[in-house]
């Protein structure tokens, strides 16, 4: 049996559920797959075929574990999101915080520990009876479940993808000792542990090698070995399916939506089109792409008749205080370059972030995407982006974002606090010439196809497929590109 345990918000997770959702005859796709219901349900056939294909008579069942909303809220709302979120993407402040007071420890021992241990035991009764288990486990969520499972199932095979930043050594310093410490031993408790890109995996080996006193790092062959184990650090960058995305693209819901689009467009006398499309958040850097296009306005007037900033945007974790004023800051910088222009006269026009079609319909008729992160795993608006574009757009990426170790080369890379350098790349971006936009944009397509939701999920299964040979595996960076998969993965 091959398990994938998830909590939370991991961005594969809305796949899997479906697949499960499906198996167990729902009567509709679960609240986290509808928002993206068109991608997901061919999301869905594609991993289905995986499976068949690297690991023959498996299944994928779907069990909700039922915590209390004690014990979930501490889990989730105090230490998962927003203390671990914040950290990993680099959110606070030093001089305030953090602060690791009574509440944030109780709510670590209490809330985050048991429910890590919940559902790892539910995993593991799950597999009960079946020869030597496959444990996927995913995200911040989840960092202690592994040595719960290990303790209970040492035959099991374990891999922990962690889909967003694994940040430097300094950061996790600003943690106490024991906790830090916890963190690491808890994923080393894998026989894999997985990050978005070379320089997170990197940034773990140093973390380990500066936490675990007794962890030997072999940084050239990217392991740690620790009590008689040997763990390998591997990148799997996570992406799209490419073939669902572009047939929800062409679907009748999307097309609606840019014919609206194109409508509105047309009454202003057809201006060229910036695109966002993100959660209103701190990590996400909104703010600092707006205060660049309103410097880029200032510079040049007459752009406010020419271009439209059109930001397909949601709310997100509002009851959190640090979203809710960076949610504020934002709206006062958006009516601040709108001014009291007539609505399709303002440079800035704001969408539900919640309508995935919509968002969709905005990357097909973009000129420009602008994906400004302050920091994050992977960001796949900017592989949808490329995919789906229609126009040639330019893609201007923040070089913190994960999709910059593949993407970097062929976008414009903009520093996430530089908004005189953000400013010029909107420029540059608005100006350049056809025959370099499709250049550009021919090879990004390609970067995306080649590495596609298939190929990240197929190496971490041939990678798995090698640890139960008793095999070093061989992912190791983004240039190995083999993508064969062994068949005998579940196999004795």
């Amino acid at each position: 049996m091959a398990a994938a345990l998830s909590a939370g918000d991991a961005q594969a997770a809305p796949a899997l559920r479906a697949i499960a959702e499906q198996r167990i005859g729902a009567a509709s796709p679960p609240p986290t797959a509808r928002g993206r219901r068109g991608p997901a349900r061919a999301l869905v056939a594609r991993v289905e075929a995986l499976l068949a294909e690297t690991m023959p008579g498996q299944d994928l069942d779907l069990i909700y574990v039922q915590l209390s909303d004690a014990v979930f809220h501490a889990h989730y709302r105090v230490v998962s999101n927003p203390f671990l979120w914040f950290i990993q993407h680099k959110m606070y402040a030093p001089p305030y915080g953090p602060n690791i007071d009574r509440t944030l420890i109780d709510a670590w021992r209490n809330g985050y520990r048991v429910a890590n241990e919940r559902l790892a035991e539910a995993a593991v009764e799950a597999a009960r009876g079946m020869h030597r288990p496959v444990f996927l486990i995913q995200d911040y969520h989840l960092y202690l479940a592994a040595r719960t499972i290990r303790a209970q199932r040492p035959d099991a095979t374990l891999l922990h993808f962690n889909h967003i930043p694994w940040p430097s050594t300094s950061d996790w310093q600003l943690l106490p000792q024991s906790m830090r410490r916890e963190i690491c031993e808890g994923l080393l408790a894998n026989d894999i542990v997985g990050l978005q890109t070379d320089r997170y995996a990197s940034n773990f080996l140093d973390s380990v090698g500066s936490f675990v006193r007794d962890a030997r790092i072999d940084p050239e062959g990217r392991s740690v070995r620790w009590r008689d184990r040997r763990i390998r650090v591997r990148t799997y960058p996570i992406s799209v399916d490419p073939e669902g995305l572009l047939k929800f693209a062409r679907s009748i819901e999307v097309q609606q939506r840019v014919d609206r689009i194109k409508e509105r467009l047309a009454r202003v006398d057809n201006p060229v089109l910036i695109v966002r499309a993100d959660r209103i958040e701190p990590s996400k850097n909104t703010l600092r792409g707006y205060l660049a296009f309103e410097a880029l306005l200032e510079e040049q007037p007459e752009l406010r008749q020419r271009v439209r900033f059109l930001a397909i945007q949601a709310p997100t974790r509002t009851e959190i205080p640090e979203y809710a004023a960076y949610g504020k800051a934002v709206r006062e910088v958006v009516a601040r370059v709108n001014g009291l222009a007539e609505p399709d006269d303002q440079p800035i026009w704001i969408s539900d972030g919640s309508d995935y079609a919509m968002a969709i319909a905005a990357l097909r008729l973009a000129d420009v995407v602008l994906v400004n992160p302050l920091i994050d795993g992977m960001n796949l608006v900017a592989k949808e982006a490329v995919l789906v574009g229609e126009r040639d757009p330019v893609l201007i990426l923040s070089e913190t974002a994960g999709a910059a170790e593949q993407l970097a080369a062929d976008s414009l890379s903009v520093a996430p606090g530089d908004l005189v350098g953000t400013a010029e790349q909107l420029d540059r971006a608005l100006r350049m010439s056809k025959e370099e936009r499709r250049a550009r944009l021919r090879r990004l397509r390609a970067a995306v196809r080649d590495q596609d939701l298939d190929w990240w999920l197929r190496r971490q299964l041939r990678d798995l497929a090698a640890v139960r040979r008793g095999e070093m595996p061989p992912s190791r960076r983004l240039r190995d590109t083999v993508r064969r998969v062994e068949a005998d993965l579940p196999g004795s």
